[in-house]
């Protein structure tokens, strides 16, 4: 989950909508700038976080017992495989972008738990064959996947509300060619980035938002069921190219 803290509550954002707004970006990207194999590139950002042990377990709560952010869980080995393994059913661009994605989110964490370090080696060995079954090289590989990771840093900013006011700049990710882009807001209303990585000059994005009024809950089962509950509202980021 996603959680940003509101003047009345919670809202909250889960991690297979994030996704489904990372896709909402690659499908806006240059024609003429969009990597092959462009439909498992898109599949790739759309299905990233798949897999995930939503409901799972007693752990999604702090100990105040406010909604927990994904940024606070301790790396969930079983939910990495399990990612992993269902790509691989996909494609093999598919299986080389999540396996890659999954390593660079754990790699932080390569020297806290000795099985998250086997499985990161097992990730490394595993990409390289992909590599070489694709026929393509490491630069080529590396390129699609900074696309990945850009359109995914773009939309966690945008979920976490990270974007500053005045017009400040911040910096997203590299792009596919090592280029660095940067966010701020356009005027009031709009977003812009630079440089425009975007066919259109003008679009609008949008993911679900789950609010919740209650602060805090005894237990998982409590803060589930608060969901089915819950207001559910569409928020809307509009976005222009600078002139």
């Amino acid at each position: 989950m996603i959680v940003n803290h509101t003047e009345h509550g919670w809202d909250i954002i889960f991690q297979r909508a994030h996704a489904l707004l990372a896709a909402q970006i690659a499908l806006q990207w240059k024609i003429k700038h969009r990597l092959e194999p462009w439909t498992d590139l898109v599949a790739a950002i759309a299905d990233h976080d798949d897999g995930q042990r939503d409901w799972e377990g007693d752990n999604h709560l702090t100990e105040a017992g406010a909604p927990m952010d994904f940024s606070y869980q301790e790396p969930d080995l079983l939910q990495a495989k399990r990612v992993v393994d269902n790509a691989r059913y996909r494609s093999r661009w598919i299986a080389y972008l999540t396996s890659k994605h999954t390593s660079t989110l754990y790699e932080g964490w390569r020297n806290e738990k000795k099985e998250i370090a086997r499985f990161l080696d097992e990730q490394e060995k595993y990409q390289q064959k992909l590599v070489k079954d694709l026929q393509t090289n490491s630069r080529e590989a590396e390129s699609r996947y900074r696309f990945m990771f850009f359109c995914d840093a773009l939309s966690l900013i945008l979920c976490k509300d990270e974007v500053a006011a005045g017009g400040r700049k911040l910096e997203i990710a590299e792009l596919p060619d090592k280029g660095k882009a940067v966010i701020f807001f356009l005027n009031k209303n709009q977003l812009s980035i630079q440089p425009w990585p975007f066919e259109q000059a003008q679009f609008s994005l949008d993911v679900e938002v789950y609010h919740i009024d209650q602060l805090a809950f005894e237990g998982d089962t409590k803060l589930y069921e608060a969901f089915d509950q819950a207001e559910i509202k569409v928020k809307q980021w509009h976005f222009g190219q600078q002139d």
